[in-house]
């Protein structure tokens, strides 16, 4: 399976449970069920906050295959800047004649 078949089949499964209240619900009652089983606490907050997503999605997670054009035809550079330099921070100044 390719990078780019991988993240679409995360975002569809992020699009159905989006969609779908009631296999949101059951999704993260297993998944609630599962850490209480294995004695690790997880508050509701952080629960109800995952999200699923390949490695290639995630910044700097993405193996070093995945680290192409692939991704940059995504608009995330495996590199923030790498595809061109950054700006001047300094502001320009205008230049003061007869100093």
């Amino acid at each position: 399976m390719t990078v780019q078949e991988s993240v679409r089949e995360a975002a569809q499964l992020r699009l159905k449970m989006h969609v779908n209240g009631r296999l949101r619900l059951e999704t993260l009652a297993a998944l609630s069920r599962v850490f209480r089983e294995h004695g690790e606490p997880i508050r509701d907050e952080l629960l109800s906050s995952l999200v699923f997503a390949v490695p290639g999605e995630l910044l700097g997670e993405a193996p070093p295959a995945t680290d192409s054009d692939e991704i940059r035809a995504h608009g995330k550079p495996s590199t923030p800047g790498q595809d061109r330099p950054l700006p001047d921070p300094r502001p320009a100044r205008p230049s003061v004649p007869g100093k």
